[in-house]
């Protein structure tokens, strides 16, 4: 069966550039023990640390793709 990826943040895992989640929803629970849900964190994966700095874009107008 194919599996959902889900960021790790949204599942209580303190992988946020402050070291938080976000806030746990309970009805991930029937998913994830169902095996049906594969978190992943971009940012960890991608080497950032955990806790990091806030990254923004400063200067720029909106317009700017990066």
């Amino acid at each position: 069966m194919s599996k959902i990826l889900i960021s790790a943040c949204l599942l209580g895992y303190g992988v946020r550039y402050d070291a938080q989640s976000k806030r746990y929803d309970p009805r991930f629970s029937l998913l994830m023990d169902a095996g049906l849900l594969l978190p992943v964190c971009p940012e960890v994966d991608g080497g950032l640390s955990v806790p990091r700095l806030p990254a923004e874009i400063v200067g720029g107008d909106g317009v700017d793709v990066v």
